[in-house]
């Protein structure tokens, strides 16, 4: 069994086949609510099938048109042969301005050398995806080289977020595998989730990602104020997000990774002299301070431990221990497998609206997908 690409519902043996024919279309409440903007649907035929087989496509019983799968849940077609394979789906959550959108940008790029090193090819499943990933994320960070804008709300008309970037792995572990990548405003998980049809995907993803910039743990900000420039301190409270988080996810099973992002702000401090900070961010053996490269095959499971232990240690010294505790200690008492990591989508600052001179030179962003990927068997 695999995902939807669009809800990231489980799809069983039950399979459903709307008509591309000549059936009008009408008003679809249900899959308008989940895609956060209004949807049609034609006639749809329903089937079931074990695992495995594929049911035969059918015609449309109203015009004897052609009909083509959907997914049973939000309604929306799913690509070719999806049944296929297995899709990892990853959800990325955070406040404004922690870098969601360039993690992604970046992600993709690296993901082709990711393909490369296990003797595959990455490709885009659908048009929609290319089209999305060319336009929003590629033009601005590798062609005009400045920052991306804010990812807009999903009520916005013309929010991209809502289209998933739908990426093919090729055949990894001998199964045909999709990862699935779904971004989301930090507007949209600032604010109370109370009526959040759209953002229920998080419930049913393989993996949450929640990125937080750690200059916005005000315990944190107060101690690096002086250390680092003023616009990096903006942006929305980590600790709001992550409550609204875990109410979105509710009773899902989601894995939750933990990502700290813009951590080259953080390694900066070894050129501070004689501070705490300084010292503890200048322990070169640290797993936080070296890459285990973007070629390097699978996921390293002691390194990533190694890893998980110190950024939780990090957290503690920075007198964001609290971050930790609403992980591990959930108000709804329901702890999700998860991991820490630490990200630098860019490697270096940035100046004024464009990368820095040096430009793109990212740091373990690959870490949170593989053990993604490996708690998924494809790795």
């Amino acid at each position: 069994m695999t995902k939807c690409p669009y809800c990231f519902t489980t799809l069983t043996e039950v399979h459903a086949f709307q008509c591309q024919g000549s059936c009008n279309p009408v008003d679809d409440p249900v899959a308008s609510r989940l895609w956060g903007a209004p949807r049609t649907w034609r006639p749809t035929l329903f089937g079931t099938a074990p695992p495995g087989p594929t049911l035969q496509t059918p015609t449309c019983q109203r015009c004897d048109g052609p009909t083509a799968e959907c997914c049973p849940t939000c309604h929306h077609f799913l690509p070719p042969e999806w049944r296929s394979g297995t899709a990892t789906c990853v959800a990325l959550a955070g406040a404004r301005a922690t870098g969601k959108s360039i993690y992604i940008g970046v992600l993709v790029k690296l993901l082709d050398l990711f393909a490369e090193a296990h003797r595959t090819t990455l490709g885009f499943v659908d048009g929609a995806s290319r089209e999305v990933y060319q336009r929003v994320y590629e033009e601005q960070l590798y062609v005009q080289r400045g920052i991306m804008a804010p990812t807009p709300r999903a009520n916005l008309a013309d929010s991209y977020q809502r289209q998933p970037i739908i990426l093919s792995l090729g055949i990894l572990n001998g199964r045909r595998r999709f990862l699935v990548l779904r971004d989301v405003a930090g507007e949209d998980l600032e604010n109370r989730v109370d009526d959040a049809g759209h953002l229920s995907f998080f419930a049913a993803a393989s993996v949450v990602l929640f990125l937080f910039d750690p200059t916005r743990v005000p315990e944190v900000r107060n101690q690096l104020q002086d250390l680092i420039p003023a616009q990096l301190h903006s942006g929305g409270d980590p600790a709001v997000v992550l409550n609204n988080l875990n109410q979105l996810i509710g009773a899902g099973g989601p894995r939750l990774g933990i990502v700290l992002s813009k951590f080259d702000t953080m390694q900066t401090l070894t050129q501070v002299a004689d501070t705490e900070l300084s010292r503890i961010m200048s322990n070169a053996g640290a797993a936080y301070m070296r890459d285990p490269g973007v070629l390097s095959p699978g996921y390293d499971e002691e390194d990533g431990l190694l890893l998980d232990a110190e950024v939780r240690s990090l957290l503690q010294r920075l007198n964001a221990g609290h971050i930790v505790t609403a992980i591990e200690r959930p108000h709804s008492g329901r702890v999700l497998e998860n991991r820490f990591f630490v990200v630098s989508a860019l490697g270096a600052p940035t100046e004024g609206e464009k990368l820095h001179e040096h430009g793109i030179a990212s740091f373990r962003c690959l870490d949170p997908i593989r053990w993604a990927l490996r708690r998924d068997g494809a790795i």
